[in-house]
């Protein structure tokens, strides 16, 4: 079984992440909420986890994963 990385380049809003299209980033999301969780499972528990749970389009038209909700992106952003 290999794994497939989820394919991303730097964005030029600084971000090193960035994903062209929504579904290569719900795509990543996914990767990286399975690979949190099986690390919480190795632990015995998920406290202190960080855990990307949503994406979204910055300025520049690519894609990012947060760990913010909506309310918390907003009130950062502002």
């Amino acid at each position: 079984m290999t794994i497939r990385a989820v394919a991303f380049s730097r964005c030029e809003c600084g971000k090193e992440r960035g994903y062209d299209d929504e579904r290569t980033a719900a795509k990543a999301l996914g990767r990286a909420q399975a690979k949190r969780d099986r690390v919480g499972e190795r632990k015995g528990n998920r406290r202190g986890l960080y855990r990307e749970n949503r994406f979204y389009e910055c300025e520049y038209g690519m894609y990012h994963l947060t760990s913010l909700s909506r309310a918390e992106y907003a009130g950062a952003a502002a």
